[in-house]
This record gives structure tokens, C-alpha cells and sequence, in this order.
């Protein structure tokens, strides 16, 4: 297994590997490349059959690419935009939950930005990154120029900037907070085509991130007023009325492409990261499925088969592919079609699918297994709820299931005892590669304090590192502080020199200068802390602390080394961890 590389070694090696095997080329006609990847859509287009939305500019944008019918995702967003980013299974990368302190990625990992960039390629990142908030594992340490972007995996989670509503939002442009006019998809929009004008005249990489359709579902009622009167609920006419606006800035995009003189020359591969968030679906009317059961999450077809086109007007023509292609797939591809490799000493388990795009490969004569299952914390073994194996037409799900995909999209013939032979061969297959998953989901990612590329990091309650053996729940959205939510585990974190630390503890973010001592929906006083505890590499240290105070600082002499870095704040009855930590390298 892959040992994580000290801070400092680790930022050499990655910059080191990437000049040494990726060698800019001189041809200046290179293709542009843009990945756009929206959050929980589903097959929510109008090109798919869903009758509710509108997206002419989607529709318009797909007739004239590669349609690839036959796309997968991971279960879940973290895990598929680590896929995305390293043609690797999330478990690889180290980014593989959503949640419980496993959404970081690890720095040593080669991404594809790092591709691009080591080939001459401008590279720019907008919207949702969800692999990490601290150096080494932010976009911008992982090969992105210039980014703006929101933190952890959605507005109004905990890291992301308080006060946020998807509405005039502080996001982070290269790290530093700023406050942008606009809604949600418009300033990543928008911010994208700033970035494209500046650097048009190279090539140029961009990950373009929109956070619709995630929760919460929030839009302009000048998009829901539409599918209110058509008699569709108010849920769902706002989940609808953000892919409309959503399908306003894909025209606006093309639009400038083509005033640009970019459209010809343009790499687009168009995706989201999972089915439809369970959110969006009412008991009477459910967003379009394409005829498939399931949604974000599931191991049903319609939890990962999700729409995807690439389109490329100077390179490809219009056609429908049933190839099987899963996301590890886009990475290498991407590559091939600007004309480089991946490394070779670069393992990656994605396979590229451009000799496939005039010439479809029959998927019953496709003998690649993708497997999509998404390891639990809790259970490492649960099988029921994630595990679904692809081979040719078949899925074997759960414990051992089977379906032919073609003949019974719904899954609701299962034919395991027909065809016994292809239950063992796809089980022998899951055991193998489960048995490595189960290996490397146990080695954690750890914060790095005192690296040299960030003497200071900022560290919140989400990455906490929850184990079955933790008390308490999980810090994962903005009200887990101000409710105080129980929850008591370590940050797991890697020193990287000798020295003095000081660590700053709070309950709120700092900048918003709120005592420890309010909270509830009201933020009136009501748990009052009294003390803050910190405790790290057999050291511990208290502090009592006054109602109005807004943190607790420490100073701590560090020796190099893994440790688990535990906090406490103790109020009247009722404690939790420091929801918000900032580690800051002082010297030896």
C-alpha cells in the first residue's frame, strides 16, 4: 500500500513526476478541453425524455457530440469526482465517502490537471471540489492555476462560509474569501468565461464544478413559476427550475465560445456525478428516470448510468455510443484525444475510450468488470445497499442478484440460479478487488501541520474521523455547531517539523467573531461553554474560557510524527468537539 509522503517530499515528487513523464508538446492546435460536472441531476435533461425541463442549449450541445449511453458514475459525489480527477476507484485516491473524515484526497496522487498542466496546458477549476479544504489537497495544490470555488460538498455545509444562501455568495478564489453578486450557477459561469478570455490564447484545461442540484434546493422563482402552473410540486419545480437555469448558462457558454472563436477547437464532455438526490423525489411524481430504478446512492442502474456527451465539433462527429465507459475512464481519454498518455509508471484503473468513438465496442464483447461500491465506515463488509458489478449486459448487485441490463432495465427479473456461472465469475471478481478496497479505506489521510507549502491550515467538524467506536454523530452541516451536536472523535493529522504549534479552537468560524456560548437557531446563550481541552501526541492541555469568548488558543511543542489530534468543548451538560480548528506553524 501506498505510504502517504511527508509534506515536503510530497509536493517535490508530484512536481518532479510530472515534468519528467509528461513532456509539453509543441503543437500549437491543441484542443481545449472543458469537464463540466453538475451535483445530483440524474438524467434530468430534456435529450434524455424528461418532459418537465428546459434545455434547449443541453439538447442542442448533446445532438451535435458523442452521446455516451452507456456511462457510469461512483455512488456518490466524492467518489466520483475522485475518480474523475486520478482515473483511479476513490478507495486508491483516499477521497472515497462523502462524509466521516474520508473526503481527502491524497496530495500523491497525479491528477489530470497536473496532466494538462505539465503539457502546457492553462488549467482553472469553478464551483465544487469536494477533496479536501487544506494544503496539499485544495484544486490549487493539485494543478489548478486559478480557482473559485465552495467548500466541503455543498452550500450551507460546515465549512462552507456562513451566510451563504446560493444567492450574493462568498466563495474562495485561490484560497482567499471573496463576495460575489450573482446566483449559485451564474458566478461559476461566469468566473469560467473570465477565466477562458484571459488565457485563450494556449490551451486550456477547465473543471467546471455547478453545485446544482444539490440540496438545498434553492432558484429565482422566475425558474419554478413555469412548472408550478404545468401542476408539478413545489419541490420539484424548484429541482427542474435550477437544471432551466442551469441550460441558460450552457447557452451563454457556447455562445462565448463561439464569439471567442474557442467552439471548433473545443473539447466539452458534459456529466453529473450520481442519479437524482432522493431530495428531489415526491411520493406522486418522480424526476425522469429513463426507465431505470434508483437515485444518488444507489446500486440500482439509475443511481450511476447517468447522462454524458463529449462533444468536439473539429474532431468528432454526432452519433450515439453504447460503449460501457465508467468515469475512471475520462481522464486517460481526455489525454488521448490531445494526443499524450498517462505515464507509464502511473497506475490508473481507467482504460482511455477514444478507439471506441467511431467504433462502439459491443459491451457483450466487453470483458472489463467497473465495479461500484461504496465502502461504508460503519461496516466495511455491507454489501446490500452499494455493491453492484458490471460485466457485459449483466449487474450482479448485493448479494449476488443478477440482471441482463438489456432485456430488464427495471432490474425486477433477477436470474441468478439461470446463470450460475456468471454469478461466480463476477463474485470471484468483487471478492478480488474488494479485498484491496478493504485494505486501503483503513489507511487514513491525514492534515498536514506544519507543511511548507501552508504553515497554517484551517481544519472543521466534517473531517472529523468517525469510527465505530466514536460517540456521537457527525458535524457535517452548519447547524451541527450551533446545536452543539455530540460528537467526539479525532482529527487525524501528520506533523512535518519539529517546532512550536499553535493551535486556535472554536465553535464558530473565526471570522464570524461568535462566542462559544450561543447557539440553537436563535444563536441565544444556551449550552454555556466553560473549558476547552485539546490533546495531541500524549499531550493535554485545558483552558477555561468566559461566555463571550470566541476561541481558545494553545501553544504546543511538536515533534515530527502521525498523531490524533482530539478537542473538546465542555459546556453545561452538553459537549462536542471544536467544530473549527486553525494550526499554525510558529518555527522551532
Amino acid at each position: 500500500m501506498k505510504t502517504q509522503l511527508s509534506a515536503l517530499a510530497l509536493i517535490l515528487s508530484v512536481n518532479a513526476l510530472a515534468a519528467s513523464h509528461l513532456l509539453p508538446s509543441k503543437d500549437t492546435s491543441r484542443p481545449n478541453v472543458i469537464v463540466i460536472m453538475t451535483d445530483d441531476q440524474g438524467n434530468n435533461v430534456g435529450y434524455e425524455g424528461n418532459p418537465h425541463v428546459r434545455t434547449p442549449h443541453m439538447d442542442k450541445m448533446a445532438s451535435e457530440a458523442v452521446r455516451l449511453t452507456n456511462f457510469h458514475q461512483m455512488p456518490m459525489c466524492t467518489a466520483s469526482r475522485a475518480a474523475l480527477m486520478t482515473g483511479k476507484y476513490a478507495e486508491q485516491t483516499g477521497a472515497w465517502r462523502t462524509s466521516l473524515g474520508r473526503t481527502l484526497m491524497r496530495a500523491d496522487n497525479l491528477t489530470i490537471a497536473e496532466a494538462f498542466k505539465a503539457n502546457g496546458y492553462e488549467t482553472g477549476h469553478f464551483g465544487k471540489w469536494h477533496l479536501g479544504d487544506a494544503w496539499p489537497m485544495r484544486p490549487q495544490d493539485q494543478g489548478f492555476d486559478e480557482v473559485v470555488g465552495l467548500r466541503c460538498g455543498a452550500i450551507s455545509q460546515i465549512a462552507d462560509y456562513w451566510g451563504n444562501d446560493y444567492f450574493d455568495d462568498t466563495y474562495y478564489h485561490n484560497g482567499i474569501p471573496k463576495k460575489y453578486d450573482g446566483y449559485c450557477t451564474d458566478i461559476f459561469f461566469n468566473e469560467t468565461m473570465r477565466y477562458i478570455k484571459g488565457v485563450k490564447d494556449k490551451p486550456f484545461f477547465v473543471y467546471l464544478a455547478p453545485n446544482v442540484t444539490h440540496l438545498p434546493l434553492k432558484v429565482s422563482d422566475h425558474y419554478t413559476k413555469h412548472h408550478l402552473a404545468n401542476g408539478v410540486n413545489e419541490k420539484l419545480a424548484v429541482f427542474y427550475g435550477m437544471v432551466d437555469n442551469l441550460d441558460e448558462n450552457v447557452g451563454r457558454l457556447s455562445a462565448f465560445l463561439k464569439q471567442e472563436g474557442l467552439d471548433q477547437n473545443t473539447i466539452i464532455l458534459f456529466t453529473t456525478d450520481d442519479g437524482t438526490q432522493g431530495a428531489a423525489i415526491s411520493q406522486t411524481e418522480k424526476p425522469w428516470f429513463k426507465g431505470m430504478r434508483g437515485k444518488k446512492g444507489s446500486r440500482e442502474e439509475g443511481g450511476h448510468r447517468v447522462f454524458c456527451f463529449l462533444r468536439w465539433p473539429g474532431g468528432l462527429k454526432s452519433s450515439d455510443n453504447g460503449t460501457i465507459i465508467s468515469v475512471l475512464d475520462v481522464y486517460p481519454t481526455l489525454l488521448d484525444l490531445c494526443g499524450f498518455k498517462v505515464p507509464d509508471d502511473i497506475k490508473i484503473e481507467g482504460r482511455s475510450f477514444k478507439p471506441y468513438l467511431a467504433n462502439p465496442f459491443d459491451a457483450e464483447n466487453d470483458e472489463r468488470m467497473v465495479f461500484f461500491y461504496y465502502f461504508n465506515a460503519k461496516k466495511l463488509d455491507d454489501r446490500d445497499k452499494y455493491l453492484c458489478v458490471i460485466w457485459k449486459n449483466w449487474r450482479m448487485l448485493g448479494e449476488g442478484q443478477l440482471y441482463d441490463i438489456e432485456k430488464d432495465r427495471m432490474q425486477e427479473n433477477d436470474v441468478a440460479v439461470e446463470y450460475p456461472e456468471v454469478v461466480q465469475r463476477m463474485e470471484k471478481a468483487f471478492q478480488a478487488y474488494h479485498a484491496r478496497g478493504k485494505k486501503l479505506v483503513q489507511e487514513p489521510v491525514r492534515f498536514v501541520l506544519g507543511g511548507v507549502g501552508s504553515p497554517a491550515i484551517e481544519i472543521t467538524g466534517q473531517d472529523m474521523y468517525w469510527t465505530p467506536e466514536s460517540n456521537g454523530g457527525q458535524p457535517f452541516r452548519q447547524s451541527a455547531p450551533r446545536d452543539l451536536m455530540q460528537a467526539h472523535g479525532p482529527y487525524k493529522v501528520r506533523i512535518a517539523r519539529d517546532g512550536k504549534y499553535k493551535f486556535t479552537l472554536s465553535r464558530y468560524p473565526l471570522y464570524t467573531n461568535m462566542s462559544m456560548s450561543i447557539g440553537g437557531r436563535k444563536f441565544k446563550k444556551d449550552h454555556i461553554i466553560r473549558k476547552v481541552r485539546i490533546s495531541i501526541a500524549g499531550k493535554t492541555r485545558e483552558k477555561v474560557v468566559m461566555p463571550e469568548d470566541t476561541r481558545a488558543t494553545f501553544l504546543m511543542n511538536l515533534k515530527v510524527g502521525d498523531a490524533d489530534l482530539d478537542t473538546a468543548l465542555l459546556g453545561d451538560g452538553k459537549d462536542g468537539i471544536a467544530y473549527f480548528v486553525t494550526v499554525e506553524y510558529l518555527g522551532k
